[in-house]
C-alpha cells in the first residue's frame, strides 16, 4: 500500500515545487480569466513607449516606439536609424496606413507591418501581448506557462515563442515591461518605458 501513497503525496506536492503551472491548450479547452485579467482585457485607451529590437539572419535593427490606442484605432510612431528613419501607422483591425517619409500605403495591418519591420509581427496580436493576454483573435495559444502569481509567463502564438516578463504596476494594472519572441531564425524584443492611461474624456 505504501506505493500508491508515495504516488499520491507525489501529485499533492509536486505542483507546490514547480511554482508555476504549464497548460497545453486543445481548440476545445478554455480557461477562465483571471479578474486581473479581465480587467486588462478591457483596457482599450492607453499610450506607452518602448524599444523595439528586431533580429532577422540579414540583420538586427532597433526602433523606438510610441503607442496610442483609443478603442479598436491606434496610432503607432516608430523613429529608428538611418536607412529606416520614421513611420507612422494610423488604423484599425481592419485597414492601416503607413506613412514614411514622401510615402503612404494603405492595406492590411499586418501585411504592411511586416513589410515595414520585416518580420511578421501582428499588430492586433502585439495589442494583446503586451497587455499580458494571449490574443482571442489568432490561433488558440499554447504552451501556456503561468507564474505562481497567475500571471504570463510563457505562450506559443500565430507562430510565435514568446516570454513576458518583468511585471511591475502601471496605474491600476500589473504589466509586463518586456516581451521577447523567437519564430524559426526571427526574433523580437519590446522593452516598454513608459505606460500612460489618459482619461477618456
Amino acid at each position: 500500500m505504501k506505493y500508491p501513497f508515495i504516488f499520491l503525496l507525489t501529485v499533492l506536492v509536486l505542483p507546490q515545487l514547480t511554482g508555476c503551472i504549464s497548460i497545453n491548450n486543445s481548440t476545445t479547452q478554455q480557461y477562465p480569466l483571471s479578474t486581473e485579467s479581465l480587467a486588462l482585457s478591457n483596457l482599450d485607451h492607453w499610450e506607452l513607449s518602448a524599444k523595439l529590437g528586431i533580429r532577422t539572419p540579414q540583420q538586427a535593427q532597433s526602433v523606438s516606439l510610441k503607442w496610442q490606442q483609443f478603442a479598436s484605432n491606434y496610432t503607432i510612431k516608430l523613429q529608428g536609424p538611418m536607412g529606416f528613419g520614421s513611420a507612422t501607422i494610423d488604423g484599425n483591425q481592419q485597414q492601416a496606413t503607413i506613412k514614411q517619409g514622401s510615402k503612404s500605403l494603405t492595406g492590411n495591418p499586418d501585411n504592411l507591418a511586416a513589410e515595414l519591420l520585416g518580420v511578421p509581427l501582428s499588430i492586433d496580436a502585439l495589442n494583446w501581448w503586451i497587455r499580458g493576454l494571449a490574443s482571442p483573435n489568432h490561433p488558440t495559444a499554447s504552451n501556456r506557462v503561468i507564474q505562481e502569481n497567475g500571471r504570463l509567463g510563457n505562450l506559443e502564438q500565430n507562430g510565435w515563442q514568446l516570454q513576458f516578463s518583468g511585471y511591475s504596476k502601471n496605474g491600476a494594472y500589473m504589466l509586463p515591461k518586456k516581451i521577447s519572441g523567437r519564430r524559426g531564425e526571427l526574433s523580437f524584443k519590446l522593452v516598454i518605458t513608459q505606460w500612460d492611461f489618459p482619461n477618456k474624456d
